[in-house]
């Protein structure tokens, strides 16, 4: 009796103690955040750029490289609903349109719904009233929107702060702004929670709303943070072009301070295979939050 009493003890022990690596292995399983300009439809495309022409590469990058959460750009309503109706088993996606009605092209956020929660999601705009849709200032030469949300991680247990957006293509003044505004409003939103923003930023590594982005109290740059070597082209951007030289980044993931970026990828399957799924290629990292 005494015998089975001690076996039946270590064998409790034993299990206790995969439970607690199974655990502790759970808090720590990395987020597959990928950044995506996905290239607004244009009247003008020819036909291997046309968005449903391209929606099959997006739909394929999508599932080589099994994003966790994809912050994407230039998606108008009509494009949301037609990739959903291929995605809405896997993800659900949040965002409007950056017109003051709502409408038209927007920064959603598609999300793995098996693993996330969507606890709260809002918009703003990158102007001096951002709570007024529709609104631009500066030298902005259309108006920007930003989403932003709250996640709970149902993996990890972890909960996020997430912002996705698209700074002007023409007015730098209006991107050292956003920047400005992105902190601004993450700083009132963020309700202590890790922080995180992707997007298209129009911009080099170099200016100074780069500069903003990198040095502040809630977010680092996944880049120049990955402890391995990031891979793939350094420009997201290719313009259709399969051979176009590559020049510096203008997509960025920035991550939380205390954040470990595990890789930093740009995937460019478009042009290693000669497929236009847009003009971008989705950037990649693997992160765990603290």
């Amino acid at each position: 009796m005494k015998t089975m009493r001690r076996l039946a003890f270590i064998v409790s022990v034993a299990v206790m103690a995969i439970l607690a690596v199974t655990s502790c292995g759970k808090k720590n399983v990395p987020i597959r955040f990928a950044n995506y300009n996905m290239r607004v439809i244009m009247s003008s495309d020819s036909l291997d750029r046309d968005f449903y022409q391209r929606k099959q590469f997006i739909l394929k990058r999508i599932s080589d490289h099994d994003f966790d959460i994809i912050g994407s750009q230039e998606v108008n309503d009509a494009m949301k609903a037609s990739l959903m109706e291929d995605l809405s088993a896997t993800y659900s996606v949040v965002g409007e349109g950056r017109r003051a009605d709502r409408k038209g092209e927007g920064t959603p956020i598609f999300y793995k719904t098996a693993r996330f929660d969507l606890l709260d999601w809002g918009s703003f705009w990158l102007s001096e009233t951002p709570d007024v849709p529709g609104s631009k200032n500066w030298d902005a030469s259309v108006e920007r929107i930003a989403t932003w949300t709250k996640f709970l991680d149902k993996t990890t247990g972890k909960k996020f702060f997430y912002i996705n957006t698209h700074f002007d293509h023409r007015g730098p003044v209006s991107r050292t702004m956003a920047a400005k505004i992105l902190l601004d409003k993450a700083r009132e939103l963020h309700d202590g929670l890790p922080v995180f923003f992707t997007g298209d930023l129009n911009t080099s590594p170099k200016t100074e709303a780069i500069a903003i982005l990198s040095d502040n109290e809630l977010v680092k740059d996944s880049y120049t943070s990955s402890v391995t070597e990031p891979t793939g082209r350094k420009s997201p951007y290719y313009g259709f072009d399969f051979d176009r030289q590559d020049t510096d980044r203008g997509d960025f993931i920035f991550v939380p301070k205390d954040a470990d970026v595990h890789s930093y990828a740009c995937i460019d399957d478009d042009i290693k295979d000669r497929q236009y799924s847009s003009d971008h290629c989705p950037v990649l990292v693997l992160v765990t939050i603290k």
